[in-house]
């Protein structure tokens, strides 16, 4: 979940990538065989669909991403040594960037609404890339349905693998107020205590969040290895997404304008979800990659799940020493091997 963007700050994203101060455009991967981009109606709603890799016999990884509201697709390349070993699908899900419409029913914004068309996706990629079961991959808020996914459609699912892995969003939010007024006192920063002292904590909302979160980012929670400044609206975000070229000018004003239309929509719902009680048990393969240092969605909460999760097909627990809530970045060459154990684990090809 995101800061809110006021004009000045919009305005200043345009002067950015007028200025011609951008990342590089985000080209195909070489030797693609497989690569489709454009839009599949799950749940009566137009949604994108991104399918990148360099062999069409590789397995399916799914990515779900975090946020809500938060889309993978601006930072593909430092994903691209993964697109060598599986074929990847990134959707945008339901509100989020090209999947965004002012016509979208805000009573549509459920998690039970987001499962059914996660089903949808997965049906639509195993009948367009002929396959019967897919790697699924969800990070941070995408978690949460990666794992209420196997849990229900474990037949679909080679193996989940989890970063950023939440698991009650209620208790993590207390830990994530916690950590950010501990550190707050450590550093005598006056001014993130006044912040922090003025929620209220009986009626936490999505903008006491995301104030919350502005300082855990300032004190290494999200990103860790970062000696700089940390700002919790990058300079480098917003021209990884303004320079996204399947982004329509349109595409990028709606990212940036309604950034926390998704937060804003499943707050209530997202505040419901418990993994403890909803999935004690999932009967596909299971592996977590933590960041040690996440303080973002909390690794040690994370941790306690997985030590009390059913797992009859296995289940695995990896720490990332260096990181935070971003392994797949910050260690992005232990990641990547942790990946490829995962694939010949459990795909066919060996």
């Amino acid at each position: 979940m995101q800061l809110k963007f006021n004009t000045k700050i919009l305005l200043s994203v345009f002067l950015f990538c007028i200025s011609g101060c951008t990342g590089s455009k985000i080209p195909a991967p070489q030797k693609a065989t497989v690569f489709y981009s454009g839009m599949v109606e799950l749940g009566n709603f137009q949604q994108a669909v991104t399918i990148r890799g360099q062999n069409a016999d590789n397995p399916v990884l799914i990515h779900l991403h975090g946020g809500p509201g938060y889309p993978l697709y601006p930072f593909i390349n430092d994903l691209q040594p993964l697109e060598e070993y599986f074929t990847l699908v990134y959707w945008e899900q339901r509100g989020t960037a090209k999947s965004f419409s002012k016509n979208l029913p805000e009573s549509s914004m459920t998690t039970d609404t987001l499962l059914r068309d996660l089903h949808e996706l997965i049906v639509w990629t195993q009948q367009k890339l002929g396959v019967s079961k897919v790697f699924i991959w969800g990070h941070s808020w995408g978690t949460n349905l990666g794992l209420l996914y196997a849990a229900k459609y474990p037949e679909d699912v080679l193996a989940y693998v989890g970063t950023g892995q939440s698991v009650n969003l209620m208790q993590n939010e207390r830990l994530c107020y916690q950590f950010a007024c501990q550190q707050a006192q450590v550093h005598e920063n006056a001014e993130a205590l006044r912040e922090l002292e003025r929620i209220d904590t009986t009626n936490y909302s999505l903008n006491n969040a995301l104030l919350v979160r502005k300082w855990i980012y300032t004190y290494g929670g999200v990103v860790h290895q970062n000696d700089k400044e940390r700002r919790y609206v990058s300079r480098e975000l917003f021209a990884k997404v303004m320079q996204t070229p399947e982004y329509t000018l349109k595409n990028k004003i709606n990212l940036i304008r309604n950034r926390n239309f998704s937060g804003e929509t499943l707050w209530d719902d997202m505040m419901q979800i418990n993994l403890f009680h909803q999935v004690p048990k999932v009967e596909v393969p299971v592996y977590f990659l933590l960041g040690k240092h996440d303080h973002l969605v909390s690794s040690i909460l994370a941790a306690e799940y997985f030590n009390v999760l059913e797992a009859p097909a296995g289940k695995q627990l990896i720490w990332f020493n260096i990181s935070a809530h971003r392994p797949h970045t910050e260690e992005s060459e232990k990641f990547l091997e942790w990946m490829l154990k995962i694939r010949y684990a459990h795909s066919e090809l060996h």
